[in-house]
């Protein structure tokens, strides 16, 4: 008897150990989360179909974000005009979900509206792909960090 409680308490000391080293490590510097502020270029799809899409983003402060949303035509359709809004919203670090909402025009081309972005950064911080969810017709979104050349 005294065995078994000897062993089961090894156990628990060893998991308790565990669970204090996993914790420790997910805090140091060198495992922070990605930082979402700075230059994302990609595409979204919405009824005018798919689009090129640029965000400049910035922190507010907190988990607090805003953003540049510049949009505007791809080799595979030519047609949409150039547009920009500003954005505001959140990112979450831990779960690093990002979520912008449209608040003023920069240059509104007609007939055209502001729409959201709800998404998720990739766990190494170059990519975020999610959804358009204000708008019918509005489907996914991606962008990615551009390429730094080292020279």
């Amino acid at each position: 008897m005294i065995r078994f409680a000897l062993v089961t308490l090894t156990v628990a000391v060893a998991f308790a150990s565990a669970m204090f080293l996993s914790t420790a490590r997910a805090q140091t510097p060198g495992n922070a989360p990605p930082s979402v502020t700075g230059e994302w270029t990609g595409k979204y799809i919405c009824t005018q179909g798919i689009t090129a899409l640029n965000l400049q983003v910035a922190s507010t402060g907190g988990n607090a974000i805003k953003a540049t949303f510049s949009f505007g035509p791809v080799p595979e359709n030519p047609e949409v005009p150039k547009g920009a809004y500003e954005m505001r919203g959140t990112y979450d670090p831990a779960t690093r979900s990002v979520k912008l909402k449209g608040v003023k025009w920069i240059n509104a081309p007609l007939g055209y509206v502001m729409v959201g972005l709800d998404g998720h950064m990739a766990p190494a911080g170059q990519k975020i792909s999610g959804y358009v969810p204000d708008l019918f017709g509005c489907i996914d979104f991606e962008v990615w960090r551009p390429v730094q050349l080292v020279g």
